[in-house]
């Protein structure tokens, strides 16, 4: 809802029409216009309002983007999702298991007043760990199913399903974790009503605060929205911490001249993550979103896979 409050006051001041396109066709450079007719234009219109990235879509820069790597087929992409769902139910059972607290609807912390500090940080690093893992799966098979609906009953294209995320393990930098590898699903909101003011009044480092300010808001309704209250400070400022390493990137390039990258780059974004990951995994787990159930009790793949695991190496 936030979010279609946010395009509904971009429409607002909109100057030019949107306009649909067809899905290219095999080395098609340019891009051909839908034709509206009776149907189409209530299609459109739905899909105007659920479409996040603007695939097929003018108000998008890149309405059909070419990857790198292909899309999978129909097969492989329903074997992906089992697999991933798996990951994320195995994530899920590793920290309740680790932190019972977690499992129920009104939460618990990942940080067990009842160690020592040392082994308490550990224990919150790695929850952090699977809970990033957790995140990544989920909103991976989140998207993978329907687009599994849509390739195989309604025969959509691949070009309209392009991938969600761009193996995040694989950032040299923190942007480079949040411009391209991780989803993109909100990036246009976060463009129009964070970097594009916030670069107006303040150049670079304003546009990456500004986006990730808007960030900040919009994770803070989300956790608002399991229903156990909300805060600000973590649920919001994780995303704000992020914005303050892109900026310092940003300096550390202007004062030498040289890009943040490769292995140096991979361990500075990995340390940062590192360092203020278990903070928004904590919120989220003390306002209830490990008690989730996404699978039934007497079925979960993650669950059977740790325990067969455990039981194999106790003997």
């Amino acid at each position: 809802m936030f979010c279609i409050g946010l395009r509904t006051i971009e429409w607002t001041f909109i100057q030019i029409p949107l306009r649909r396109y067809e899905p290219p066709k095999r080395d098609q450079d340019t891009l051909i216009e839908r034709r509206l007719s009776a149907s189409t234009v209530f299609v459109d219109a739905f899909d105007l309002t659920c479409n996040q990235r603007g695939i097929g879509w003018s108000w998008s820069q890149n309405p059909f983007p070419r990857e790198r790597i292909p899309p999978p087929s129909i097969p492989l992409l329903l074997a992906k999702t089992l697999f991933e769902l798996t990951v994320c139910d195995t994530s899920q059972y590793i920290i309740q298991s680790l932190c019972p607290s977690v499992n129920n609807s009104k939460g618990g912390s990942i940080f067990d007043p009842s160690l020592a500090l040392v082994p308490r940080t550990a224990l919150a690093v790695f929850c952090s760990a699977c809970g990033g893992a957790w995140a990544y799966t989920l909103l991976n098979s989140l998207y993978r199913i329907p687009a599994c609906i849509g390739r195989t009953i309604f025969r959509q294209p691949a070009s309209v399903w392009p991938h969600f995320f761009h193996r995040p393990w694989m950032s040299t930098s923190i942007q480079e974790v949040w411009a391209f590898r991780w989803h993109q699903l909100f990036r246009h909101h976060f463009i129009v009503f964070g970097a594009r003011p916030g670069g107006a009044l303040f150049g670079k480092p304003g546009a990456l605060v500004g986006a990730f300010a808007v960030s900040s808001v919009l994770h803070h309704i989300a956790l608002w929205g399991m229903g156990n209250g909300t805060e600000f400070v973590t649920a919001g400022g994780f995303f704000l911490l992020m914005g303050i390493g892109a900026v310092m990137e940003v300096a550390f390039t202007r004062a030498t001249g040289l890009r943040v990258r490769g292995w140096i780059g991979w361990s500075w974004t990995m340390l940062w993550a590192a360092l203020w990951g278990p903070l928004i995994i904590d919120v989220w787990a003390r306002h209830g979103a490990f008690g989730t159930e996404f699978f039934p009790n007497g079925f979960r793949p993650g669950k059977v896979a740790v325990d067969t695991i455990v039981t194999l190496s106790s003997k």
